[in-house]
């Protein structure tokens, strides 16, 4: 019944697409509920997930505000469901012959979140009458189940290419577009998601290390702009100390980084900047490590560079350009 459902879902090329969206419409409450009685059946759990992910991908465009609102409404309590039985604690990948497909469900969720979030973009175009009331929804939506997929995306998870990719995509277009919200997150969950981009940094496919970078230049640059960071610092004062020798020893000091250099200047000017002395005590630290005297110089003087007063206050000047360009557009 549910795979009936998905052919429906996928019937994106028809003439008149309203036969299908008022169906689906009226069936995904129903749909959605079927996750609280099958939730421990990982087979259907995937079905329903690849259900929803289907009918989000081939349909977000062209939905009028009820359907919307009917979609965001089931998949809230589809990934409610869900995640009560499967992202309660971490799946462990049990051996290194278990196939990405073994995960189909994850990726399902994680590529529905990715299609539910493209809709607040796509109101800018259609003029919704209560379209920030839509927009809120989008977001509550999104941030809730990528909330409940975080504890599930392990290291070993990330070894996997799909669900690593879309995890980071998912990840860095978040932090992009409401950086605020991410720091408002209670500690656990904030440390989980900093310790998966910090894994991310280093990751050897260029567009993951790249989302990831991308994602702790918001982060630093929104605590320099508005101290959002303050209670996670109070908690953990080290966390720039982190970010800035995981970026050095192992994203910056590699073979890997030419590949992703600019997106490693995007973000150690922040981190410089938002964290002077811990920077300057690193570096002392890096030098004291190199073997001549002429080896320490050298990287003295390059990261001095950094601190020179014009180039941290360019830094700080500088918000988060992908968020306020979006915002720009809502408003026009």
């Amino acid at each position: 019944c549910i795979e009936l459902y998905g052919g429906v879902a996928r019937a994106s090329e028809m003439s008149n697409n309203t036969r299908v969206t008022t169906f689906m419409s009226r069936s995904l409450p129903h749909l959605a509920g079927l996750m609280k009685f099958y939730a421990e059946e990982l087979s259907i759990c995937e079905s329903l997930l690849r259900l929803f992910r289907d009918y989000a991908e081939q349909f977000i465009v062209a939905l009028e505000q009820d359907d919307c609102v009917a979609l965001f409404a089931a998949s809230a309590e589809l990934l409610k469901s869900y995640s009560s039985s499967h992202c309660s604690k971490s799946r462990v990948v049990k051996s290194s012959i278990e196939e990405e497909q073994d995960y189909n469900d994850v990726l399902s969720a994680i590529q529905l979140l990715i299609h539910l979030s493209t809709k607040d973009f796509l109101d800018i175009s259609f003029g919704y009458k209560n379209s920030a009331a839509v927009s809120d929804q989008v977001t509550n939506v999104v941030f809730f189940g990528l909330q409940q997929v975080l504890p599930l995306m392990t290291q070993g998870l990330m070894q996997f290419p799909a669900l690593c990719t879309q995890f980071f995509y998912l990840v860095g277009s978040m932090v992009d577009s409401y950086v605020e919200k991410v720091c408002a997150l209670n500690d656990e969950l904030f440390q989980a998601l900093l310790d998966a981009i910090l894994f991310g940094m280093s990751h050897s496919d260029s567009s993951v290390s790249k989302s990831s970078l991308r994602a702790i230049a918001d982060l630093t640059k929104e605590q320099i702009k508005s101290r959002a960071l303050d209670n996670h610092l109070r908690l953990h004062p080290d966390l720039f100390v982190k970010c800035n020798k995981k970026l050095l020893q192992d994203v910056i000091f590699q073979p890997l980084v030419w590949d992703r250099l600019e997106n490693c200047s995007t973000a150690l000017l922040p981190l410089v900047a938002v964290d002077m002395n811990g920077f300057a005590a690193l570096v002392t630290q890096m030098c004291e490590q190199l073997e001549t005297s002429e080896k320490r110089q050298r990287l003295q003087m390059a990261f001095q560079e950094l601190i020179k007063p014009e180039v941290v206050t360019k830094v700080v000047a500088k918000g988060n350009e992908g968020r306020l360009n979006r915002l720009q557009k809502k408003r026009i």
